[in-house]
This record gives structure tokens, C-alpha cells and sequence, in this order.
């Protein structure tokens, strides 16, 4: 077997097993399975080609919540019915968040920086408005995590035009200054990284992942630091875009190089070093980075 498609193969298997997981037999993340099983008889169309990005979340989701979710009783509900709302491909969502169906991707998000930090060893205590019991009230935020004896809100946002940039922006800074806690927000930037039906062409994935790292360095960071904060000490910045990575020098029976699919990642802190939290943001950072996670 290709090497392609046995690594699919081994996908799609995930995949299965998240939707076993999450008790999902139709919806976007079973149509996924569908969509990778008829990629291998060579069906084509936008949604085939793009459904390994597309349900890439999802296995992650999976994998980082799998053995987590019963602290946070009700939230494995939650990530059912995002995992499968939505239109299946993220270009078909409306960009306005009134029509709601760019709601199940948002709300997956949270879940995945919620994930991320429980994975790194960062204690968090309330997600979504789910409490692990540890706090005796739930939290309105994404997501609250504590370090130490301070409790901390972290907001997400996922960004659907470079228009909405500094409104979301404002939006989370707002949110973190009401609740009356110092706090983080963490943007996705990913639907304004990649045109609009595109994938990225590489065969260095380390390039291909430090020219996002660049992306949000140069073009976002600087964008974005006036909202800093004494409440908002950091912003998290993600962009995750799909790509087809070019793999060793051998052609296939047609002439053309062996391509495997790919999510080519980033992630980028943007901090004010001289806040009294920046060390903390640093180390989490550092726990982060640890675990493979950022």
C-alpha cells in the first residue's frame, strides 16, 4: 500500500473512532468518513478533497478530550453537537456570526485551546460554563484556568475576515474586563491566512510551518499589541492552513511527485513584558511547547 494512503488509511480510522466516541452516526463529522472513503475511489470535489482539513479538529478534539471529558460533566454533549453542526466545508460559512452557522467551529475551537492547556498540565477549571468542580461557581469565559491561587479567563476567538480583526479583538478585551478577572485571548487566524479554495503547495513542512509563524509575527502581531492591556496581558495567536506536501523525489505511475495531505500549523504569543503576568505567560508558553501542542 502507498505510503498516502496507508497514513489515510490510519486517518480515517481516527476519525471512525472519534465519531464511535462521540456517539455520532450522521452529521458533518460521519460525513467526513464518507468523504475520505470515497477520496480513495478518486471522487474529487471540493468537499473530498478538503475533508481531511476540515475534520482534522475533530480527531484532535478526540484525542485530547477522550480521557478528560468526565471532569467536566455535560461538556461531552457540547462537543457532540459541534462536531456535527456546521457546513462541512469552513468556506461555506457565513461570514456574518448572526446566521449562526460558523457557531459549531467556534465553539470547537475553545474546546481545542481548552484541550491544549489541559494536555500541557495547566490547571483548568471551568469550560464553556462547565465546571470541574473545583470552582465553586461556572465561569461565563471560554475558558478559566488557575495558576496558583488566581484564577485566569482566556476568550477565543475565531476570526472570519481580516475586517473583524479588531473588533473580535476588542470584543474579548471587553469581555475579560467585565468579568473582573486578568485574562488572555486567543484568536484563530486561519480564514484570513488562506484564500478562499486554496491549498498550499510544499515539500518542507518546517518552512511551510515557520512562514505562518512569520505571518502572524509580521502581519498580525503588530496589529493587535494596542489591546494589550493591565486586564489583557497576552494574546495567543493561531492559523492553521491545508496543504498538499510534496514527499521524497520518487514519481508516481503518472509522472507527478508523491503528495500527502497536511494541516501546516503556527501558533505566536504576543505579550507586554512588562506586565506583572508575563512570566506566567511565558512558562505557559514553555508548558505548551512541551507537550507538542503549540
Amino acid at each position: 500500500m502507498p505510503l498516502e494512503k496507508q497514513l489515510m488509511s490510519e486517518y480515517q480510522q481516527k476519525l471512525e473512532n472519534a465519531c464511535e466516541w462521540l456517539g455520532i452516526s450522521h452529521g458533518r463529522a460521519a460525513k467526513y468518513v464518507r468523504l475520505l472513503n470515497e477520496f480513495d475511489q478518486e471522487r474529487l470535489s471540493d468537499e473530498h478533497i478538503m475533508a481531511y482539513y476540515e475534520s482534522h479538529v475533530i480527531v484532535e478534539l478526540c484525542n485530547l478530550w477522550r480521557e478528560r471529558i468526565d471532569t467536566f460533566p455535560g461538556l461531552k454533549d457540547k462537543l457532540r453537537r459541534t462536531c456535527k453542526k456546521g457546513p462541512v466545508l469552513s468556506d461555506d460559512e457565513r461570514k456574518s456570526s448572526a446566521n449562526n452557522n460558523n457557531k459549531p467551529r467556534n465553539d470547537a475551537f475553545g474546546y481545542l485551546v481548552a484541550g491544549k492547556f489541559l494536555a500541557a498540565g495547566i490547571p483548568v477549571v471551568s469550560v464553556d460554563g462547565k465546571a470541574s468542580g473545583e470552582v465553586a461557581s461556572e465561569s461565563t469565559a471560554d475558558l478559566t484556568f488557575r495558576w496558583g491561587d488566581i484564577y485566569f479567563n482566556v476568550e477565543c476567538k475565531r476570526l472570519q475576515s481580516e475586517a473583524g480583526l479588531l473588533e473580535r479583538a476588542k470584543e474579548g478585551v471587553k469581555q475579560i474586563t467585565e468579568s473582573g478577572r486578568r485574562g488572555i485571548i486567543v484568536m484563530d487566524c486561519s480564514a484570513i491566512r488562506r484564500p478562499t479554495g486554496k491549498l498550499l503547495d510544499t515539500s518542507d513542512l518546517d518552512d511551510a510551518g515557520e512562514q505562518q509563524f512569520e505571518w502572524l509575527k509580521t502581519y498580525i502581531a503588530p496589529k493587535i499589541t494596542p489591546c494589550l492591556s493591565p486586564d489583557v496581558f497576552g494574546f495567543i495567536l493561531y492559523v492553521g492552513v491545508p496543504a498538499m506536501t510534496y514527499t521524497g523525489k520518487i514519481l508516481a505511475p503518472s509522472g507527478k511527485r508523491y503528495q500527502r495531505r497536511d494541516v501546516i500549523s503556527s501558533w505566536l504569543i504576543v505579550a507586554d513584558n512588562q506586565h506583572k503576568d508575563f512570566e506566567m505567560l511565558k512558562r505557559i508558553g514553555i508548558m505548551l511547547n512541551a507537550q507538542d501542542l503549540a
